[in-house]
Formats: structure tokens, C-alpha cells, sequence
């Protein structure tokens, strides 16, 4: 509050409510028409919370603001996608960066998922990405050791963050490894149908970033009316991303031929339905939602909602 006084922002403070609250609080208070842009300081559901709050306000009541960035999530796909650091120290940039008010669009996602009888059960929006299987179940499991270390006093200070979720990264990929959870899959894309077997994971992105530190698709843009499809297959296939997809990579596609690795092609469109196909041994596979845990279910249809967010970023966006 203090940095942007500093900046002549004339800020207000607005906490954020239990039980999905939120977003229609926000979107009473925008109603007024006083306000200029709003801020979010927090995680991934922090992020999703506001700029729900501010696509309701615009639905509903016609009033329209940007959204600022002082992000405090560990990955932070959305902020670093554009050059907005995430932490404490980062606050002072970052209010200088919603000072100087530079604004770009972001596509944004809407999911709907389908039960066996083809009944909508669940509609929401998203921001970074949605997908489904191996990445969602180390989300899912993260969760749980978290709740659980929770309760343990000492335990907790020392595993916790990158500790708790390199633990579930490692289970959920031994598992995998035994097949315990591949699955086929039919992907639509824009009315063109990719069938795949033995997928280990399914990940539709919007922003850049995945995981803080993988770029999947390098020419792929937030506001482009499309969205990036990634479909690992197998394990080969999240080596060859470990190679070809870190931000930092210096390897050449012909570094990549001697290997015998090659990138992969990953479809992209507006329009995407996933239908998953599991065998009875599989109980259960998971969903994710901008890194939220979601209702899983096997058939799922995503809409890109072009233009439908105004967020404000560095007047040189670009990945960190």
C-alpha cells in the first residue's frame, strides 16, 4: 500500500472473500465506477479471482478496468510470461510497472466439462492453462502432503514448497512409469481430430511459460485467439521436453538431431475438445485448472475468449 501511495495510485485496500466471494464482491464494488485499474497481490487463485471479478463487472454492469500484477506464487507462468516478477522484493518494480500503465490483451480460456450422458457439470474460466493426467496428479498430490505436513509443527518448516512437490513429482512419475495412468485420447482441434495412445499427460496453454522454466511453443502469443495443445505420450517425450523446451536452452535442432530427439508438434487452435479414454484398471485420473485441482471427467470443451482480459505489463514485455 505504502509503494503505491508513493506512485500517486490512491490505492484501496480489498480483501478477498472465502467460498468463491470474491468475484462477485469485486464486481459489486467496480459497479460504482470510481475505480481505475485493479491489483492482485497473491497466487494463482488470487490472479483468477480478480480477473473474474473484473470480466463479471464488465458483463453485468458495462464497466471495464485493467488488472495490475504483484504476484507472490512460487511458478508465477502469468507474470513471468511478461517480464512480472514474483516476491516481496519485486513489489517496487512491479508498482512502477502498474504506474507507468501499459497495457496488452490476454486471450482467456473457457472450460466446460461433460458427463457420461453429455450433460454440462461444470463451466469456469481460465488464465495460464488447463490440462489433465500426469502434471494435474502431482498438483492433486502435492495438495495432500501438504495438508498433511501441515499438521506436523517441526516437519513443516524444513518440507515444505519445491520439497513437497519434488516428492509428488517423483510418486506420480514412478507410477506412471509402471502405466498405471495412460490413457487414450481423441483431441479435437478447431474440427481437425488427433488421435493419440498411452498419453501420460494432456496441458492446453494460453500464456508462455509453463512451470516457471518450460516454453513448449516459443512463437505462441497471449492475445493471438489461439491456444497451444501439449500431448506427451510417452517418456521419451518428457526428456525430449526437458531438452528442447527450458526457457534457457541452448540447444540447436541439429544438437537435437544427434541426439535423436526432435521437437515436437504441438497443434493449436480456438476451438479444442479432449475426449479421454481409460481402461477400468485406471480409477481415476486428474484435472487441473491455472494450477487449482478441478472435477475430473472425460470429455471437456475449451473455448479461446479472444481479447478478453487487459492486464498491465512492462512497456518491453517479455519472459523471465
Amino acid at each position: 500500500m505504502e509503494a503505491l501511495d508513493r506512485h500517486h495510485l490512491d490505492p484501496e485496500l480489498f480483501a478477498t472473500k472465502p467460498d468463491g466471494a470474491t468475484v462477485p464482491a469485486l464486481a459489486e464494488r467496480l459497479e460504482a465506477g470510481d475505480i481505475a485499474k485493479v491489483i492482485y497481490l497473491g497466487g494463482d487463485g488470487t490472479f483468477a479471482d480478480t480477473a473474474k471479478g473484473i470480466i463479471l463487472a464488465r458483463e453485468r454492469y458495462g464497466i471495464d478496468v485493467p488488472m495490475g500484477m504483484l504476484p507472490m506464487g512460487t511458478a508465477n507462468d502469468q507474470g513471468r510470461s511478461f517480464g512480472v516478477r514474483s516476491g516481496v522484493k519485486a513489489i517496487e518494480r512491479n508498482v512502477e510497472i502498474i504506474a507507468e500503465g501499459i497495457e496488452q490483451w490476454l486471450d482467456v480460456g473457457r472450460v466446460s466439462a461433460y458427463d457420461s450422458h453429455g450433460e454440462v457439470v461444470l463451466q469456469d474460466l481460465w488464465f495460464d492453462s488447463w490440462g489433465v493426467g500426469l502434471s494435474a496428479q502431482i498438483l492433486a498430490r502435492r495438495n495432500r502432503d501438504r495438508e498433511r505436513v501441515a499438521k506436523v509443527p517441526v516437519f513443516r518448516r524444513v518440507y515444505r514448497d519445491k520439497a513437497v512437490y519434488a516428492r509428488a513429482a517423483f510418486a506420480s512419475y514412478f507410477r506412471s512409469l509402471l502405466g498405471r495412468s495412460r490413457f487414450a485420447a481423441a483431441v479435437t482441434v478447431d474440427g481437425v481430430c488427433h488421435e493419440y495412445k498411452g498419453c501420460t499427460d494432456i496441458v492446453v496453454k494460453g500464456t508462455l511459460l509453463y512451470g516457471g522454466d518450460w516454453i513448449f511453443a516459443p512463437e505462441s502469443k497471449p492475445d493471438d485467439g489461439k491456444f497451444e495443445v501439449i500431448i506427451m505420450k510417452r517418456h521419451a517425450d518428457w526428456v525430449a521436453a526437458t531438452i528442447t523446451a527450458h526457457k534457457r536452452n541452448p540447444v540447436t535442432a541439429d544438437d537435437l538431431a544427434v541426439l535423436g530427439v526432435r521437437r515436437a508438434e504441438i497443434p493449436s487452435g480456438k476451438d479444442i475438445e479432449v475426449r479421454i479414454f481409460r481402461s477400468p484398471r485406471i480409477r481415476k485420473l486428474y484435472a487441473q485448472l491455472d494450477g487449482e485441482e478441478l472435477f475430473y471427467c472425460d470429455h471437456y470443451r475449451i473455448e479461446n475468449l479472444f481479447h478478453y482480459l487487459r492486464i498491465i505489463v512492462p512497456m518491453d514485455p517479455h519472459w523471465v
